[in-house]
């Protein structure tokens, strides 16, 4: 209870940016984020209802007339490491399960790692690889996805969610991009 009330209070402290990213991070089903990856699939016209208990989850990114379509993912990592926690494996049992969904098998993507920025800007570039590796091999092992559709690249702090706040965990982000949504349209 005493946690839920400081999360709850470090949420309203925080930056407008910062609270609509974990707002919007409600539990997503396979579903939504593969209708978000999907340029076919009807976008909801209006934003989701927000909860006061954030969840680990996603923030989805562009509209049917936007390229490219994307998803965030919070992915929890073991400090300063690649190595994926039984909270990284829920969250991507989830795109796993979208990215084998038939709707979207005809699509490749960028597995995107992003840091905050503590730390120098090499160890976070390389961090950021690792990371957006861990999350390929990950999918590609347990979903079978083709390691062909998925492309890899870290940004380390190179493109902050939050550049007012930049030492903020919301930066710390797996982004998948669908890269052919527009040979697709």
């Amino acid at each position: 209870m005493i946690r839920r009330l400081v999360l709850a209070i470090a949420i309203l402290a925080a930056s407008p940016a910062t609270r609509d990213a974990v707002f919007a991070q409600s539990a997503l089903s396979p579903s939504d984020i593969t209708c978000a990856l999907d340029p076919k699939c009807a976008k909801p016209q209006q934003p989701r209802t927000r909860s006061w208990q954030p969840q680990r989850g996603v923030i989805v990114e562009g509209t049917p007339d936007e390229q490219p379509l994307s998803v965030n993912l919070y992915v929890n990592f073991a400090y300063n490491s690649a190595e994926l926690t039984s909270d990284a494996r829920i969250t991507l049992d989830g795109l796993g399960t979208a990215l084998a969904d038939p709707r979207l098998a005809g699509f490749s993507f960028l597995i995107a790692g992003h840091t905050d920025a503590k730390g120098g800007d090499a160890f976070n570039q390389k961090l950021s690889e690792r990371r957006a590796d861990a999350v390929r091999d990950y999918v590609v092992a347990k979903f079978r996805i083709a390691s062909e559709r998925l492309a890899t690249r870290g940004y380390g702090k190179t493109q902050l969610l939050d550049p007012n706040r930049p030492e903020d965990g919301v930066n710390r982000r797996v982004q998948v991009i669908n890269v052919t949504a527009g040979a697709h349209h």
